[in-house]
C-alpha cells in the first residue's frame, strides 16, 4: 500500500464532508481498522458532522471512531484530564476580582477553545489577545504592537496576565491552551495509520504544530478545507500552513448548494483577494434569484427557510430586535426567540384546560407563569406544595388540581389569562405567531454572525452589508478579511440571495 498525502481544496457547497467519508471507505477496504483512523477537526460542529457521516454511510458504531474529534478534545483525552484540571469562569472571576480587572463571559464558544468572543468584559477581551499570542507562537508584547489597540493597556494587560499564569500554577489549572502545547510538548499522539483534518484552513499556528505530531506516522493524510473561506483569522488561523500541507492538491469542481446567479456573485467577491489558490468550479444546474431590500420590512419572510446573516453580533442583535418587532419567530445562537418553557406553558394549559392531565412537571411549569392571590406558595395556595412529593409519571387533571394542588382557577381561562407572567408583548408575540403556524421549536428563521454560519446553508439568505468600526480600519489595511467573510456569506444560499442596502457609511460593497 502507497502512501497518501493530499490536500483537498472544497470551494463552497463541493462536498468536502462526503469526499473525506468516502476517503475513509477506501481505507476501511484497504483494511484499515476504524480505531486507527483519526479525522480531526477545528470545532465541534464540523467533528460531529463527520462522525455522524462516517457512521451512517459505512455503518460503524460511534464508538468504533475514538479519534473522530477536535483537536482540543484530543489533546484533552490523550493528557488524561478531568474537567475540574480547566481553569473555569469561577476561576477567572477571582483572578479579575484579585487584580481589578473584571470577567463577564461565562461560555468558551464552539471552537472548544480560549478565545471567548462572547464575553465584552475587560478581562475576557485582555486575555483573548493573550490566548492568541499563544495561538500565533509570538510573543504578547509583539501580538499588542501589531494589533495597536488602545482598549487594551499594556500594563494592566501584562498585570492580567502574570496573575492568570501564577493562579493556573499554583491551583494546578490547565487552559484550552495548555492542553494543546502539552501535547506538543509529549512528542507523540494516538497510534493511527490515517488522518484526515477536516477544515484545515482555520487551524492556528499552534494547532499546526500539534498536527505535525500527529502526522508523523500515518501513510494516509488528508487535509480538507478551502483558503477562500479562512475567516478565522482573528483567532491565529494559519491559511498559509494548510496550503503548504502536502503537494497534491485536488479541487472539487462541483457545487451541489450554488445556483448560477449567486455562483456568480461569489466569483466577483472571491476575485478581489489577490493571494489566493484559483479554482475551476461549477454552480448546480438551476438559476437562482439575487435581489436587494431597503429595510427587513420589505423581505419575503413569510415563505421559506431564511438565514439573517451579519457581521458582528450587535449588528445582527438589531435585526433580531426589527423581526421580533414584526411577529416573526427566530432562532438566534440556537435559542428560538420566544422560550421554549413559555411555549409550553401554554400548550399544556390548553390541554390541561380541555381535560388532559398534566405531569407534576408540567404542572410546575405552568405554575412557574401563574400568580393569582397574595400570600400563597408560588402563587398558588399552600396546597401547591403538595406538587413537590408527587410521583413524577403521576397524571394530575385540573380539578384535581384544584382540590389538592393549591389551583385558584379553572378551565374557562384561555392560556393568556391564566399565565400572568407573561408580558403582555411576549403574549401578543406569541398569539400572532400561532395564528400563523410559526414552528417555534425549530425556526424557519435563523439569525446568525457570518462566521457562526461558516458550513451552513438555507434555501434564502439575507446579508447584511454593514460592519463594525474595527472591521472597517482592518479591511482599510487587509481587505482581503472581508472579501473571505462576504465570499462565505453569499455562499450560504441554496436558491435566493437577498442582500440588504447598508445602513451606514461603514459597509461592505456586494
Amino acid at each position: 500500500m502507497t502512501d497518501q498525502h493530499e490536500t483537498i481544496l472544497g470551494p463552497p457547497g463541493t462536498g468536502k464532508t462526503q469526499t473525506n467519508s468516502n476517503r475513509i471507505r477506501d481505507c476501511l477496504e484497504q483494511g484499515i481498522a476504524p480505531d486507527r483512523i483519526a479525522c480531526v477537526a477545528f470545532t465541534k460542529k464540523a467533528a460531529k458532522e463527520s462522525r455522524e457521516r462516517v457512521c451512517h454511510d459505512w455503518g460503524i458504531d460511534e464508538k468504533d471512531l475514538p479519534y473522530f474529534q477536535t483537536l482540543h478534545s484530543m489533546a484533552f483525552q490523550q493528557g488524561g484530564y478531568t474537567t475540574d484540571d480547566v481553569i473555569s469562569s469561577k476561576d477567572k472571576k477571582e483572578i479579575g476580582e484579585a487584580v481589578g480587572i473584571p470577567f463577564g463571559s461565562n461560555s468558551r464558544g464552539d471552537a472548544e477553545s480560549d478565545f471567548d468572543t462572547t464575553g465584552l468584559a475587560k478581562g475576557d477581551f485582555y486575555l483573548n489577545q493573550y490566548h492568541l499570542s499563544r495561538s500565533k507562537q509570538l510573543s504578547l508584547e509583539e501580538i499588542h504592537r501589531q494589533l495597536g489597540d488602545y482598549d487594551v493597556h499594556w500594563l494592566e494587560l501584562r498585570r492580567l496576565v502574570l496573575a492568570y499564569e501564577d493562579f493556573k500554577r499554583v491551583r494546578n489549572k490547565i487552559d484550552f491552551t495548555d492542553m494543546i502545547t502539552n501535547f506538543i510538548k509529549s512528542g507523540y499522539g494516538p497510534d493511527i495509520e490515517a488522518l484526515f483534518v477536516d477544515e484545515a484552513q482555520d487551524l492556528s499556528t499552534l494547532q499546526w504544530s500539534m498536527v505535525d505530531i500527529l502526522r508523523q506516522n500515518p501513510r494516509i493524510q488528508v487535509f480538507t478545507g478551502d483558503d477562500d473561506q479562512a475567516i478565522m483569522g482573528f483567532q491565529g488561523a494559519d491559511v498559509g500552513a494548510f496550503m503548504r500541507a502536502t503537494e497534491k492538491k485536488t479541487v472539487l469542481h462541483q457545487s451541489y448548494r450554488l445556483p448560477r446567479v449567486v455562483w456568480a456573485e461569489a466569483q466577483k467577491i472571491v476575485s478581489r483577494i489577490e493571494d489566493r489558490a484559483p479554482k475551476e468550479w461549477r454552480p448546480k444546474d438551476e438559476e437562482g434569484t439575487i435581489h436587494l431590500h431597503q429595510s427587513p420590512w420589505d423581505v419575503p419572510f413569510h415563505e421559506g427557510e431564511w438565514c439573517v446573516m451579519a457581521r458582528t453580533k450587535r449588528i445582527a442583535k438589531h435585526y433580531a430586535k426589527a423581526l421580533r418587532e414584526e411577529g416573526w419567530v427566530y432562532s438566534y445562537k440556537g435559542h428560538p426567540s420566544i422560550p421554549i418553557k413559555t411555549y409550553e406553558s401554554l400548550q399544556d394549559w390548553e390541554q390541561w384546560a380541555k381535560g388532559v392531565p398534566l405531569t407534576p412537571t408540567k404542572i410546575r411549569n405552568v405554575y412557574g407563569f401563574m400568580e393569582m392571590g397574595e400570600g400563597y406558595s408560588r402563587g398558588f395556595g399552600p396546597r401547591s406544595r403538595n406538587l413537590l412529593g408527587l410521583d413524577p409519571e403521576a397524571e394530575i387533571s385540573m380539578s384535581e388540581a384544584r382540590d389538592k394542588l393549591g389551583l385558584l382557577v379553572d378551565g374557562s381561562m384561555r392560556w393568556h389569562q391564566a399565565l400572568t407572567k407573561i408580558d403582555i408583548d411576549t403574549k401578543n408575540y406569541v398569539l400572532n405567531a400561532l395564528k400563523r403556524k410559526d414552528n417555534v421549536r425549530n425556526p424557519r428563521i435563523k439569525v446568525s454572525t457570518i462566521h457562526s454560519m461558516k458550513g451552513g446553508e438555507a434555501d434564502n439568505v439575507l446579508v447584511i452589508p454593514d460592519i463594525s468600526g474595527a472591521a472597517y480600519r482592518e479591511f482599510m489595511v487587509n481587505p482581503a478579511t472581508e472579501h473571505r467573510v462576504y465570499y462565505v456569506a453569499v455562499t450560504r444560499a441554496k436558491k435566493a440571495l437577498h442582500i440588504m442596502l447598508p445602513e451606514t457609511s461603514r459597509h461592505y460593497v456586494i
